[in-house]
């Protein structure tokens, strides 16, 4: 499609053909209208200035029981601790903005407001997606609630400093989707028995079904592998995603019914997924009691 859709509530109906593109592929190309990728690039400047600050500084806006703000390379990972994702990070979770002291970061980190503002508009477009899902597979359904479970995160990676040929292994997020947009190549994704690089035109966003969403549909939607290749440039590269996971409070019943997901409850494995990475389930992360893992000290980069 070549038509710009913007992130407004009576949009679903353009969503609806780019969903079916996920049908047995598990990924599709979203077109977005130029003030989210000017909201995007500011996303970008803003972790540019960011991640330049000394570790002292960026570690102040780290709280890990929380899986909020920064995090060093090292404690999460995509298939094993001792190959950690090769990238810096800072989080923004919905579930989190209640506390006042993590308020108090807009004040002395500009990339904190940047990336919620960026949250709100991309959670917008997320609405209208799942709406349109619901549309093809679900009418009746009751309307899907994510808002306060999802989280944005933007990843910096310094390919040139890291001999791995991956700078994240082959992977999927455990979520329903993730949105993401990056600044250089890199991301590649599983199609038959072999992993292709994607190339979205700069007006769009990819859309990455996760196992989540596969319960969902039945497994009509497969989750989609996908890894980050090195380039070994020495240009920085910026990830902005999106990752969206089902408020945990909600009865959550899929919109297609079959054996694959017979018996399954999606939301007791929406809060357990994160710990396949290293992270903290929904539930301790939420109450403050996640504990990330300390990498072992030869991992490998």
């Amino acid at each position: 499609m070549s038509i710009a859709l913007k992130s407004r509530p009576d949009a679903y109906e353009a969503y609806v053909p780019l969903v079916k593109q996920m049908i047995g592929t598990g990924y599709t190309l979203v077109p977005v209208a130029p003030s989210i990728l000017d909201e995007i690039d500011g996303v970008y400047d803003l972790g540019r200035q960011f991640f330049a600050r000394p570790s002292a500084e960026k570690h102040h806006f780290a709280a890990p029981a929380f899986v909020e703000g920064y995090r060093e390379i090292g404690p999460e990972y995509s298939l094993v601790p001792e190959r950690p994702d090769l990238t810096e990070s800072f989080s923004m979770w919905y579930r989190n903005r209640h506390h006042p002291e993590f308020a108090a970061w807009d004040a002395d980190c500009p990339l904190y407001p940047g990336i919620l503002h960026c949250a709100n508009t991309l959670s917008e477009l997320t609405a209208n997606l799942f709406h349109a899902m619901a549309a093809v597979w679900a009418p009746a359904a009751p309307k899907l609630k994510f808002q306060k479970a999802s989280y944005i995160q933007l990843n910096y990676y310094e390919p040139a400093k890291h001999t791995r040929d991956l700078l994240q292994d082959p992977h999927e997020d455990g979520h329903l989707i993730t949105l993401v947009k990056a600044n250089e190549p890199g991301l590649e994704v599983k199609l038959g028995d072999r992993f292709v690089a994607t190339e979205p035109k700069p007006n769009e966003i990819v859309v990455m079904a996760g196992s989540l969403l596969s319960l969902m549909t039945g497994n009509l939607v497969p989750p989609l592998y996908h890894q980050v290749r090195n380039s070994h440039r020495n240009d920085p590269r910026y990830s902005l995603l999106f990752f969206v996971n089902p408020e945990i409070d909600q009865k959550l019943d899929p919109w297609i019914r079959n054996e694959s997901n017979e018996g399954i409850d999606i939301i007791e494995r929406a809060v357990s997924a994160p710990n396949q990475f290293g992270l903290p389930t929904l539930v301790d992360g939420e109450k403050g009691l996640g504990k990330l893992i300390i990498p072992p000290a030869n991992f490998e980069d």
